[in-house]
């Protein structure tokens, strides 16, 4: 159903934040900060209302980071995202992330700007009422296996261990837990020291997960 509703054809999203002043009186009618994120952080769910127009969280990012965001709903809403430098300037922004969701996806490099402060901003398209999570990565360099990943890390991802995606050949970190190891399949990724790749017992050729070593 989900599917069906985001191949709809829908209105293109036009929004402007041209003029938004965070220390005018008027700024409230228009905007509610609701937190702030660190890179590696996801957001509790949020309630969105059309009053105010746009939810946003704040975030800390310097130039040439590369920051990958994703606004999900947790129960039907249909996200709209902005990424906004401190001037309220639009970096880049996203409607549905492809055809087969209503939730929203920015991958962007961030421009040079005078403030780290940055905001992620959000509203329901339909300006329904529905709640909300952000999800804040950052994006690392480009690789080929695991091992370009070795001296990547980032703010905020504790217990997590860097691996190459071999999907956007990007590295990535990662919850030991969730790492697909072992099998007989190209690019294969090892466990980190401490764990032990656990194959499946009925199909071992398939890989397994890392469990911690006792």
């Amino acid at each position: 159903m989900l599917a069906a509703c985001a191949q709809q054809p829908k209105t293109a999203v036009t929004d402007d934040f041209a003029g938004l002043d965070a220390k005018s009186d008027s700024f409230s009618y228009r905007m509610k900060i609701v937190g702030s994120l660190d890179y590696g952080q996801t957001s509790s769910s949020t309630k969105y209302t059309k009053t105010p127009r746009y939810r946003a969280f704040k975030f800390a990012g310097n130039e040439g980071d590369q920051v990958d965001v994703w606004v999900r709903s947790t129960d039907g809403g249909d996200a709209v995202a902005w990424v906004l430098d401190n001037d309220f300037h639009i970096v880049a922004s996203n409607d549905d992330a492809d055809d087969t969701t209503l939730d929203s996806h920015v991958s962007v490099a961030l421009p040079a700007n005078a403030s780290a402060t940055h905001y992620v901003v959000f509203r329901d398209y339909g300006l329904s009422t529905a709640h909300f999570t952000v999800d804040l990565a950052p994006v690392g360099p480009a690789c080929a296996i695991d091992a370009d990943c070795a001296t990547f890390s980032a703010p905020g991802a504790v217990g997590e261990v860097p691996q190459c995606n071999f999907g956007s050949h990007h590295c990535q970190m990662i919850r030991p837990e969730d790492i697909h190891c072992g099998g007989f399949i190209a690019n294969v990724h090892n466990c980190p020291m401490g764990y032990m790749c656990q194959l499946q017992t009925s199909h071992p050729d398939v890989g397994g997960s890392c469990v911690a070593q006792p």
